[in-house]
């Protein structure tokens, strides 16, 4: 017993959802198909409600990434530009050292192994990251050396830094083994003996102090910084591409005497940013490129992360709201729905009260045509029996049955009235016939026989001889002709006419025009004599439902109503329908 009344609450939620249609209130009803009133008004609302903040969302991803983008760039930019100028500061200060040490010492104090030993010592003390030193005639050998390696007496002439050396006053080679089979960088400088002949005073630098100083500009984990040659390969190791001597897979980028920030394109590296200077100083150009990388992925995983979050929130933002906006729009739609269903109903009261209207407009003819058949039983019945009060030889047995068919026959009329008024009270479904527009004309006629003679109307009916029988509903066209004949009578004044003219329009329509010479419409009131409750009739006495249910019967029926009126002059309503029903049992 308390199951039943939840599951009826359920499903008012959507009953529009679950209702069965029903033929009689179908063309009362605003709206037909409200599931997709109700999918279009979800759809509309969350475009509306949504979309600004799906637009806001994508937009402040956007300004964020590009803000981040345009913060790591600078970023790449200072740490690219403070490590070349520590790596340009590194290599010039040492490249000075050298410079001082060999135009303050006479040559035959820096050629004494002991001296010289004494210089390096010095040079570590002031300057740090020098390894050893020695000096080199023009030829390639190696005169005096200070340092650990065992390299005394070798002899480099064969070497390509020494013939580049020996051809400036200043040099710095690349990364190379070499004879101690240790990665290094040579620095040397050219100087000349009393005698006019060369010499080199070469130094070889710390690469572990020079790879030091450039971690120590790793601002995080995500950035890596390395040289490389002007080939590609690179001179210190890299977390990216490798160990030293390793080919990077860069394209060298061109040269510049200012840092610069680029954006490589090569497979498997994208989502990246590098940053690169070419290292120079002022006595002499290395060949070191200084190179900064960072991942944009890594670095923006902050506000990656964030932004996940944010997602998170808009995504069950956008979740509740749809589930309000699908609350609302059902609750919205089912209001509409149950509003509508109860306007139809009305209306259908409206039609059928309408429909027992119109046979009360008729009651002074129906009293009439049943009345004379009841005298003639009545005065039938009293002769009967004033025969039978005679003695038998005075009666007539053919006059007896005269007389009771005279009774009979009145019966059967009133039989025929009564059927012709239970044809207009009784409600049907909508079932399709055969239907004689003529017999039906006539039949509602019979019905106004005394007000015809009474007021002096001239009827007149025109039925073209190739109207065919129409397949429809005989009870609502019945409706729809005694409808508009009930409004023509009413309107036409003493001695006024009704015309009413069938006609067939080939290939599938019959056309049937009912005209007076009434009042009239005024044609203000032309285009609203449709809607429900106005009414143009002088005496107020009207309800005003009767031609806007003329005009639901005809949709029912697929057909089209068309009025023309001239105040003062008449009034002619003319009812298209199809010679057969395209839907058999519905209209």
């Amino acid at each position: 017993m308390n199951r039943q009344p939840l599951i009826i609450r359920k499903q008012g939620w959507l009953e529009f959802l679950f209702h069965r249609p029903n033929v009689h209130l179908a063309s009362f009803q605003t709206i037909s198909n409200y599931p997709r009133i109700w999918i279009i008004s979800i759809m509309i609302l969350a475009v509306t409600s949504l979309a600004p903040l799906v637009f806001t969302t994508v937009i402040n991803h956007q300004l964020i990434q590009k803000s981040v983008d345009s913060e790591l760039v600078l970023q790449t930019d200072r740490v690219t530009s403070n490590a070349k100028r520590s790596m340009r500061f590194f290599l010039e200060e040492r490249l000075n050292a050298l410079q001082f040490v060999v135009n303050e010492l006479p040559y035959y104090s820096l050629i004494d192994n002991e001296h010289l030993d004494k210089i390096l010592s010095n040079l570590k003390l002031g300057f740090g990251g020098f390894t050893d030193l020695s000096i080199i005639d023009e030829d390639g050998s190696q005169i005096a050396y200070a340092g650990p390696f065992n390299l005394e007496g070798k002899n480099y002439k064969n070497q390509s830094w020494f013939i580049q050396s020996i051809e400036k006053d200043n040099f710095i080679s690349e990364v190379f083994t070499g004879y101690r089979d240790i990665p290094h960088i040579i620095i040397a400088v050219r100087s000349e003996t009393a005698y006019g002949r060369h010499f080199l005073l070469r130094a070889t630098l710390d690469t572990q102090r020079l790879m030091s100083m450039l971690n120590s500009y790793k601002t995080n984990v995500h950035t890596d910084i390395f040289l490389i040659n002007r080939t590609g390969v690179l001179q210190t190791p890299s977390t990216t591409y490798g160990k030293i001597f390793t080919p990077a897979p860069l394209k060298v980028p061109p040269y510049s005497d200012t840092t610069h920030v680029i954006r490589p394109e090569h497979p498997g590296k994208n989502g990246f940013i590098m940053g690169y200077s070419y290292i120079a100083t002022e006595a002499v150009t290395t060949p070191f490129i200084l190179m900064v990388h960072k991942k944009k992925s890594d670095v923006m995983g902050t506000w990656l992360n964030l932004g996940k979050t944010f997602n998170w929130i808009i995504g069950v933002c956008c979740l509740v709201m749809m589930v309000i906006i699908t609350l609302v729009s059902t609750f919205m739609v089912n209001q509409l729905y149950l509003a509508d269903q109860a306007k139809a109903e009305t209306m259908l009261k409206m039609e059928q009260s309408q429909q027992l209207a119109c046979i009360g407009q008729l009651s002074a003819g129906i009293a009439h045509e049943i009345n004379n058949p009841l005298a003639l039983i009545n005065e039938t019945a009293g002769y009967l029996k004033d025969l039978y009060q005679y003695p038998d030889e005075h009666r007539s047995d053919q006059e007896t049955s005269e007389l009771l068919d005279d009774i009979l026959e009145a019966v059967s009329r009133c039989g025929t009235i009564t059927s012709q008024l239970l044809g207009f009270v009784r409600q049907f479904d909508v079932q399709i016939s055969s239907v004689n527009v003529e017999k039906l004309i006539t039949g509602i006629l019979s019905f106004h026989k005394k007000e015809t003679e009474y007021k002096g109307i001239h009827v007149t009916t025109a039925i073209s001889p190739n109207v065919p029988a129409i397949k429809t509903d005989r009870g609502k066209l019945q409706q729809i002709l005694l409808n508009l004949i009930n409004n023509a009578f009413q309107a036409i004044e003493a001695n006024g006419c009704l015309d009413i003219k069938v006609s067939y329009l080939p290939p599938n329509k019959v056309s049937i025009e009912i005209s007076d010479t009434g009042c009239g419409i005024p044609e203000e009131n032309l285009k609203r004599i449709h809607e429900p409750f106005f009414s143009t009739k002088k005496d107020k006495m009207g309800t005003g439902l009767g031609l806007s249910i003329t005009y639901g019967l005809v949709k029912k029926l697929q057909g089209t109503v068309r009025v023309e009126s001239s105040e003062g002059i008449g009034t002619i309503f003319t009812v298209t329908l199809p010679v057969r029903n395209r839907k058999e049992g519905n209209a």
